[in-house]
């Protein structure tokens, strides 16, 4: 005899620590799901669309500790959790393309971690530096492969991926300048990846629009240097200069950035090596109001452009693309 629907077998379900998803790849082959009341289980990730990691970093911000998988889940989700996304990166075995997916998956979870908290925590530099550090190696290894990262960077939400094409051009430029050792490296990586996070506090629209921004936006938009400071002022493992690439970004040699006006040798040179991947890296993403620039097309901006940017640092960012044309 059939049971009816009140005496079928209630689902079974097991408990997970939410951290152990924050290294983790986008795609799941199960269901995750919060605990409301005793007997009642809300389904927040499927199978069908994989991890967001908006609202992963969002609970985690609000003190979840747990997500609940099915018990007859349990294989999968112990199968999935042994190997998170940095093992894949490292994996000898793993395609290009995987560890692309890979690396791309652990910045993303951490950009959205970065971007969505008022202050940024000491787990977050902590995963930010591995994140960095795995760009490191791949400059190293398989620089091809972050062009590749930059033509996927230039979709998506523009903030998360402007830092990431930002953060990977600010190390290419100084690869090539020669002048810099890996430990370097790795906090302009991050100097890169963190330059933009005083936009999080501007309003929305800003970003957004489809115009030219008026006087008024125009001024908020030029204290979002100061604001990105405070937010990573009280901050530890951030190193200070990280903090005046963050604040500098905006400087330009000739004296009429912002937000202090300071000329070039006042400027931190690393901030300079940011301000021109910050801006490389805009022109040929598509935004609202305009189409993406080629290649050649935002070189030729960057060279006329005389005294925003560094000139030695100019020379060294076009030479990058007339070695891969010659290449090609």
């Amino acid at each position: 005899m059939a049971l009816s629907n009140s005496e079928e077998k209630k689902p079974s379900y097991f408990e997970i620590d939410i951290r152990l998803f924050r290294d983790a790849v986008r795609d799941i082959d199960f269901d995750l799901y919060l605990k409301l009341s005793e007997d009642n289980y809300a389904h927040v990730f499927s199978r069908a669309t994989g991890l967001d990691y908006q609202r992963l970093s969002q609970y985690i911000a609000k003190k979840v500790r747990v997500l609940y998988a099915r018990e007859e889940d349990k294989k999968k989700v112990d199968s999935f959790l042994s190997r998170p996304a940095n093992d894949i990166f490292y994996d000898p075995d793993a395609t290009v393309g995987e560890k692309v997916a890979s690396l791309l998956n652990m910045t993303e979870q951490n950009m959205t971690e970065i971007f969505s908290q008022m202050d940024v925590p000491k787990e977050t530099i902590v995963s930010t530096k591995k994140v960095i550090n795995n760009y490191v190696h791949l400059l190293a290894e398989q620089p091809k492969t972050l062009a590749t990262i930059i033509k996927l960077a230039s979709h998506g939400d523009y903030l998360y991926y402007h830092s990431i094409s930002t953060a990977i051009l600010s190390l290419f430029i100084s690869k090539a300048s020669g002048q810099f050792n890996r430990r370097t490296l790795e906090m302009i990586g991050m100097g890169g990846f963190l330059h933009d996070i005083g936009c999080t506090q501007l309003p929305e629209h800003i970003l957004d629009t489809e115009e030219d921004l008026d006087p008024s936006d125009w001024q908020l938009m030029r204290q979002h240097p100061k604001l990105g400071l405070s937010m990573i002022e009280g901050t530890p493992n951030i190193p200070d200069e990280v903090r005046y690439m963050v604040y500098q970004h905006h400087e330009e040699p000739g004296g009429n950035g912002y937000p202090n006006g300071i000329r070039s040798p006042v400027i931190y040179f690393p901030a300079k090596i940011v301000a021109i991947a910050d801006a490389f890296g805009a022109l040929i993403t598509k935004r609202p109001h305009r189409p993406a620039y080629s290649v050649s097309d935002a070189l030729r901006i960057i060279e006329s452009e005389k005294g925003k940017f560094d000139a030695e640092l100019v020379k060294v960012l076009v030479s990058i693309f007339e070695r891969k044309r010659n290449a090609a």
